[in-house]
Protein backbone atom coordinates (compact mmCIF):
# COMPACT_ATOMS: atom_id res chain seq x y z
CA UNK A 1 0.00 0.00 0.00
CA UNK A 2 0.92 3.37 -0.91
CA UNK A 3 1.86 5.70 1.94
CA UNK A 4 1.23 8.90 0.19
CA UNK A 5 -2.86 8.50 -0.19
CA UNK A 6 -4.19 11.03 1.56
CA UNK A 7 -8.10 12.01 2.33
CA UNK A 8 -9.43 15.21 2.01
CA UNK A 9 -12.79 17.02 1.17
CA UNK A 10 -13.74 17.12 -2.50
CA UNK A 11 -14.60 20.27 -4.13
CA UNK A 12 -15.87 21.65 -6.61
CA UNK A 13 -12.88 22.14 -8.75
CA UNK A 14 -12.79 18.72 -8.41
CA UNK A 15 -15.79 18.11 -10.46
CA UNK A 16 -14.43 17.04 -13.70
CA UNK A 17 -12.07 14.32 -12.31
CA UNK A 18 -14.69 13.05 -10.25
CA UNK A 19 -17.13 12.71 -13.19
CA UNK A 20 -14.07 10.56 -15.48
CA UNK A 21 -13.69 8.44 -12.50
CA UNK A 22 -17.65 7.69 -12.10
CA UNK A 23 -17.96 7.46 -15.56
CA UNK A 24 -14.67 4.37 -16.09
CA UNK A 25 -15.31 2.98 -12.83
CA UNK A 26 -19.04 2.23 -13.20
CA UNK A 27 -21.29 0.56 -15.59
CA UNK A 28 -24.21 2.75 -15.07
CA UNK A 29 -22.47 5.99 -13.84
CA UNK A 30 -24.61 8.77 -11.91
CA UNK A 31 -25.36 11.54 -14.49
CA UNK A 32 -23.22 15.03 -14.30
CA UNK A 33 -25.90 16.65 -12.72
CA UNK A 34 -26.41 14.14 -9.72
CA UNK A 35 -22.62 14.15 -9.19
CA UNK A 36 -22.49 17.65 -9.29
CA UNK A 37 -25.71 18.54 -6.65
CA UNK A 38 -23.53 16.05 -4.61
CA UNK A 39 -20.63 18.86 -4.34
CA UNK A 40 -22.98 21.42 -3.22
CA UNK A 41 -25.45 19.85 -0.28
CA UNK A 42 -24.39 20.58 3.58
CA UNK A 43 -25.83 16.97 4.19
CA UNK A 44 -23.46 15.05 1.89
CA UNK A 45 -19.89 14.57 3.27
CA UNK A 46 -17.75 13.95 -0.44
CA UNK A 47 -13.86 12.91 0.13
CA UNK A 48 -11.42 12.28 -2.49
CA UNK A 49 -8.31 9.80 -2.18
CA UNK A 50 -5.60 11.22 -3.33
CA UNK A 51 -2.08 10.01 -4.40
CA UNK A 52 0.24 13.01 -4.59
CA UNK A 53 -1.77 15.61 -6.83
CA UNK A 54 -3.83 12.76 -8.64
CA UNK A 55 -7.03 11.47 -7.70
CA UNK A 56 -7.76 7.91 -7.36
CA UNK A 57 -11.22 7.85 -6.16
CA UNK A 58 -13.82 9.20 -4.63
CA UNK A 59 -16.80 8.27 -1.53
CA UNK A 60 -19.76 10.00 -1.13
CA UNK A 61 -21.88 10.06 2.04
CA UNK A 62 -25.37 10.85 3.03
CA UNK A 63 -25.55 11.95 6.72
CA UNK A 64 -29.15 12.06 8.57
CA UNK A 65 -28.44 12.44 12.66
CA UNK A 66 -26.45 9.30 13.70
CA UNK A 67 -26.55 7.36 10.31
CA UNK A 68 -24.80 7.69 7.18
CA UNK A 69 -25.28 6.47 4.02
CA UNK A 70 -22.62 5.41 1.42
CA UNK A 71 -23.94 6.66 -1.40
CA UNK A 72 -20.96 6.12 -4.40
CA UNK A 73 -17.47 5.01 -3.85
CA UNK A 74 -15.45 4.86 -6.73
CA UNK A 75 -11.63 4.45 -7.88
CA UNK A 76 -10.02 5.02 -10.75
CA UNK A 77 -9.59 2.00 -13.07
CA UNK A 78 -6.06 2.56 -13.24
CA UNK A 79 -5.86 2.12 -9.58
CA UNK A 80 -8.52 -0.49 -8.93
CA UNK A 81 -7.34 -3.96 -7.54
CA UNK A 82 -4.14 -2.21 -5.40
CA UNK A 83 -6.59 -1.86 -2.01
CA UNK A 84 -7.41 1.67 -2.61
CA UNK A 85 -11.04 1.09 -2.22
CA UNK A 86 -10.12 -0.29 1.12
CA UNK A 87 -8.13 2.88 2.14
CA UNK A 88 -10.27 4.84 0.81
CA UNK A 89 -13.48 3.31 2.71
CA UNK A 90 -11.34 3.17 5.95
CA UNK A 91 -10.35 6.94 5.79
CA UNK A 92 -13.13 8.14 4.91
CA UNK A 93 -15.23 6.75 7.45
CA UNK A 94 -12.68 8.27 10.45
CA UNK A 95 -13.27 11.38 8.51
CA UNK A 96 -17.33 11.16 9.28
CA UNK A 97 -18.62 13.10 12.05
CA UNK A 98 -17.72 11.59 15.43
CA UNK A 99 -21.70 11.45 16.22
CA UNK A 100 -22.30 8.71 13.01
CA UNK A 101 -22.92 5.40 14.83
CA UNK A 102 -24.13 3.45 11.88
CA UNK A 103 -23.31 3.46 7.96
CA UNK A 104 -25.44 1.91 5.47
CA UNK A 105 -24.67 0.96 1.75
CA UNK A 106 -26.48 -1.06 -1.07
CA UNK A 107 -23.89 -3.47 -3.12
CA UNK A 108 -25.13 -5.01 -6.52
CA UNK A 109 -25.59 -8.80 -5.74
CA UNK A 110 -23.05 -9.43 -8.97
CA UNK A 111 -20.23 -7.24 -7.59
CA UNK A 112 -17.81 -10.13 -5.95
CA UNK A 113 -15.23 -7.64 -5.15
CA UNK A 114 -17.29 -5.07 -3.15
CA UNK A 115 -19.26 -7.58 -1.40
CA UNK A 116 -15.92 -9.06 -0.39
CA UNK A 117 -14.45 -5.64 0.85
CA UNK A 118 -17.50 -4.75 2.88
CA UNK A 119 -17.55 -7.91 4.69
CA UNK A 120 -14.16 -8.04 5.49
CA UNK A 121 -14.49 -4.21 6.58
CA UNK A 122 -17.25 -5.96 9.13
CA UNK A 123 -20.36 -4.74 7.40
CA UNK A 124 -23.50 -7.35 8.39
CA UNK A 125 -25.76 -8.03 5.43
CA UNK A 126 -29.12 -7.07 6.82
CA UNK A 127 -31.22 -7.58 3.85
CA UNK A 128 -31.97 -7.26 -0.02
CA UNK A 129 -33.56 -4.58 -2.66
CA UNK A 130 -35.37 -6.31 -5.29
CA UNK A 131 -34.50 -5.07 -8.57
CA UNK A 132 -32.48 -2.35 -7.18
CA UNK A 133 -29.84 -1.34 -9.75
CA UNK A 134 -30.17 -1.39 -13.82
CA UNK A 135 -28.53 -4.22 -16.07
CA UNK A 136 -28.51 -4.69 -19.53
CA UNK A 137 -31.06 -7.24 -18.91
CA UNK A 138 -33.33 -5.27 -16.57
CA UNK A 139 -32.86 -4.90 -12.76
CA UNK A 140 -30.25 -6.57 -10.82
CA UNK A 141 -30.92 -7.01 -6.57
CA UNK A 142 -29.63 -5.19 -4.19
CA UNK A 143 -27.48 -6.56 -1.09
CA UNK A 144 -27.88 -3.85 1.79
CA UNK A 145 -25.22 -3.84 4.48
CA UNK A 146 -24.71 -1.78 7.86
CA UNK A 147 -21.48 -1.55 10.16
CA UNK A 148 -21.88 -0.24 13.17
CA UNK A 149 -19.39 1.96 14.40
CA UNK A 150 -20.07 1.96 18.48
Amino acid sequence: MDSHLNIRPARLKDFDELLFIEEQAHIYPWPESTLHWCLEQPHLRCFVLQQKTTIVGFAVYECVLDEATLLNIAINPDFQAQGHGRELLRQSLRELDVTIARIFLEVRISNEAALCLYQSEGFIEVGQRKNYYPTAEGREDARVFELDLE
